[in-house]
This record gives C-alpha cells, sequence and structure tokens, in this order.
C-alpha cells in the first residue's frame, strides 16, 4: 500500500486531530509534530503553529473505476484540498507532495495579543454579536469598535464605595507609601481636605521618613497610634501605612490582618506594581483577597511596555481601581481616570503603523 504525505500548518493539536479526521478518516497516521513561528514581523504578531506532517495510506478497497464525487474528480485525488482551504497570512513553502493550510488569527485578534490583551479577555470579546462585523472592518474603525466593546466590559465591573478610614497595603517595593502620598495631594490640592495619615510599625519596622515629611508639607496630620486617630466623619478622611509584607510570608500577612481588625477601616486598597509578572500580580490579588481588600492601586506603569495585560485585572479581579501611579512624582504622575487611560495606553502601543506592516509582512 502506497503512502503519500501532507504538511497542514494549525493553531492547535485538536485543531489537527479535526482536519486529519474530516478529510481522510482512518487512513491517516501522524508521522511529527513540531512547533513553527512566523517570519520577520509576524513572528510578533502570530502565535506559534504546529506544523503536522501526516502519512495518508491508499482506500482500503480501491475498485477499478472509481466514481467521480460532486465536484467531478476521482477519490483518489486528494490534492484538491490545498486549493479549497485559504491561505494563511503569512505562508509557509511545502516539504512534501501535498499541503493543507488553515485559516490564521485576523490581523485585529493578532495585534492586539501583540499589545498584551490576553485571551481570556479576547474571548469574551468575541461572544459580542458585532465581533464578525468588528473584524471585517479597517483597522482604523476596528480599534475604536474594540474599546467600546472593553468600556462595556468595565462597566458590568461592580463599583465599591470608599469610605473615610482606608488601609494602604503592599508587598514590599510595590510604592505602597509613595502611592499613599499621592493620593494624600489629591485629597489636598483637589478636593480641598485636610486628610490624616497614620504610620504603623507593627512587629517589624516601616522604616522611611518620607510620609511625615510630606503630611508636613501639606499641612496634613500625621499620627503614630490609632488612638490619635481622628473620629469618623465626613471630610476627615484617615489613611493608613502598614508595613510591606512578603508576597509568601504567611506570619506578616497573619500580622497584617491582625493589625486591621481594630482600626475598622471601611476601606482597604492593595498596592500592586504593575511591571510585576502576570503570575505575581494574580498573587497580589490572593493575597488582596485574604486581607478584604475593596480597591487597588497599580504602580510602576512608566516601566510597563504593554499597557494591554492590565485589562485581565481592571475587568477579572473584583476589585475597584483606585488609581494609576505614573512615575516617581509623589506629588503627581496619577491617574484617577482608570480606565481612559488604559485604554489610550493599550491601543498607543499597537497602533495603526504595527498593523500596516503586518499587512505587508
Amino acid at each position: 500500500m502506497s503512502e503519500q504525505r501532507y504538511r497542514f500548518v494549525v493553531g492547535s493539536a485538536e485543531e489537527a486531530v479535526s482536519v486529519l479526521r474530516q478529510r481522510f478518516g482512518s487512513r491517516a497516521r501522524v508521522v511529527s509534530v513540531r512547533q513553527v513561528e512566523g517570519k520577520g514581523l509576524a513572528r510578533f504578531l502570530q502565535a506559534p503553529k504546529l506544523e503536522v506532517i501526516a502519512a495518508v495510506g491508499d482506500p482500503p478497497a480501491p475498485t477499478p473505476v472509481s466514481p467521480p464525487n460532486q465536484s467531478g474528480e476521482s477519490v483518489q485525488q486528494v490534492r484538491p484540498v490545498v486549493t479549497e482551504m485559504p491561505r494563511p497570512a503569512v505562508q509557509e513553502s511545502a516539504t512534501f507532495s501535498g499541503e493543507a493550510s488553515f485559516p490564521v488569527q485576523s490581523r485585529l485578534v493578532r495585534l492586539l495579543e501583540a499589545g498584551g490583551i490576553s485571551k481570556q479577555v479576547l474571548s469574551r470579546l468575541q461572544l459580542y454579536p458585532s465581533w464578525t462585523g468588528i473584524e471585517s472592518m479597517p483597522l482604523a474603525r476596528s480599534l475604536p469598535e474594540v474599546g467600546g466593546l472593553l468600556r462595556a466590559e468595565f462597566r458590568t465591573v461592580p463599583r465599591r464605595p470608599l469610605g473615610d478610614r482606608i488601609a494602604f497595603v503592599g508587598p514590599a517595593g510595590s510604592g505602597k507609601t509613595t502611592a499613599l502620598c499621592k493620593r494624600l495631594a489629591m485629597d489636598v490640592f483637589l478636593r480641598g481636605q485636610k486628610p490624616s495619615a497614620l504610620k504603623l510599625d507593627l512587629d517589624r519596622a516601616n522604616p522611611g521618613d518620607a510620609l511625615s515629611v510630606f503630611c508636613e508639607a501639606l499641612g496634613a496630620n500625621y499620627i503614630r497610634t490609632p488612638g490619635e486617630a481622628p473620629t469618623p466623619g465626613r471630610g476627615r478622611t484617615l489613611y493608613v501605612d502598614l508595613p510591606g509584607f512578603g508576597l509568601w510570608a504567611e506570619d506578616e500577612l497573619g500580622d497584617i490582618r491582625t493589625a486591621l481588625g481594630p482600626l475598622f477601616t471601611t476601606s482597604r486598597a492593595i498596592v500592586i506594581n504593575a511591571a510585576y509578572d502576570p503570575s505575581l500580580i494574580r498573587r497580589c490579588f490572593e493575597v488582596g483577597a485574604r486581607l478584604d481588600c475593596t480597591h487597588v492601586v497599580f504602580t510602576h506603569l512608566d516601566e510597563l511596555q504593554h499597557w494591554g495585560k492590565m485589562w485581565d485585572f481592571l475587568l477579572r479581579s473584583g476589585l475597584t481601581p483606585l488609581f494609576l501611579s505614573t512615575g516617581q512624582n509623589i506629588a503627581g504622575d496619577c491617574e484617577e481616570n482608570v480606565f481612559d487611560t488604559v485604554l489610550s495606553r493599550t491601543f498607543s502601543g499597537v497602533g495603526l503603523e504595527p498593523a500596516t506592516q503586518a499587512a505587508s509582512a
């Protein structure tokens, strides 16, 4: 029995199995599988593919005269598969006598993934009835439409009110105290308030005197013991600065949780370094849930290369974004309009110029 070999470039192992069964039934066997990437710019805009080489034997019971099928070709002529299937945007040369190529992701999807938007967020956007039409639009029109879908998703996230006693917690090095100083500045300069800041040491030192110096410069109240805290009430906001902790230091997390109880904090904001690897950010959210956090502050956004990754955490975390810290200036470099800031930075990083290059690659 003779065999022919065919090369398939597909997006997943499941797709390869489906195609082989559909085209060749039980006559096909897989010879090899390897991962391939696009060339040039395509390797950055296109997810890796699988090259599957399959050997296909002759039909088990051939007849002397093969009746024509609907297309008028004999059963043994399998090569029309090549002409029936559309070519991918980046074509690979065939190394065997037959080749089947399969559709790749649209330019829009590749562009959004290149900007850091996760497959999970894209899957949610693709559930909208308008998605198919958006994919067929020119990129100059489709990107604003995607922004509209992201806005619709963002509006479904519940917003928690901010109380008058707000604890700032976060891992060491997250920029927690700097973020608290920025919040104090916003209250003083933008809202005309005179907040108070409580710095706690617990069983370990909460080093640094930046908070006390900054409170003095602003005219805000700086206090060192809970007994000095003002009576809660309108216009008497209290911010609590606690020591940083290790993300896996269970004893330190226990100390933070114990200290928060008697303070009667109505809101708790976890401060997260947005430049962290996504797995570390997810760990921060896990810790935030254990500390009963209600809000989130992202810092170090000036170090972030792909803002698109932020959508995963803005849409799925369950915490209300308080503000974004985009620099080290404790009297500024922050954004309270979280949605518009992330949206504009996402599309500025995956704009029309890369899309045009991808189209011509």
